[in-house]
């Protein structure tokens, strides 16, 4: 998370990065450093899905509560606590989440997640659910070649539209 931080620093001249909290663990605020921001200007659009979690999150949820970038996507997995291992007496473990991690704004990433200003259904999704569905009888195979699909990436194709926009 510590490194989450730094990078979402290289974009921000200012402000919050995020905050971390928990029951016994004192607030701590993480704040950008102006000389460390090497590109805060620059128009900036950021991909998120589901599969975006933990230090991801945090430097996306930065970007987005400081209007510095827009996110593009879906909404992102959730992940986004300090935890702690516990050893136990017989060799087992217990890891206990002892604190969140808080956007700018003040939403808990562990709890929330990040929703994108613009939401965009991954296409690859839709793909994935049909490919390999089989009803288990015996199919007759085509002596033709399937033609390759050219696959659009619906995500990517949105953010350089927007990214256009904002340069024109």
């Amino acid at each position: 998370m510590e490194e989450a931080a730094r990078l979402a620093n290289f974009f921000l001249k200012s402000g919050t990065i995020a905050t971390l909290e928990g029951q016994k663990v004192e607030k701590q605020t993480f704040s950008a450093d102006p000389a460390k921001a090497i590109d805060a200007t620059s128009p900036m659009v950021v991909l998120v899905n589901r599969g975006t979690a933990g230090p991801g999150e945090l430097a996306a949820a930065a970007l987005l509560d400081d209007k510095r970038a827009e996110l593009v996507g879906e909404k992102t997995f959730g992940e986004g606590a300090q935890q702690k291992l516990f050893e136990l007496p017989d060799g087992a473990a217990l890891i206990l989440s002892v604190a969140k991690y808080a956007s700018p704004s003040g939403k808990k990433l562990q709890d929330d997640a990040v929703t994108p200003g613009v939401l965009v259904a991954s296409a690859q999704d839709d793909q994935a659910a049909t490919v390999g569905e089989d009803d288990g009888e015996a199919t007759e195979t085509s002596s033709t070649p399937a033609k390759s699909a050219v696959q659009v990436d619906t995500q990517l194709t949105k953010a350089i539209d927007l990214l256009k926009a904002k340069t024109a």
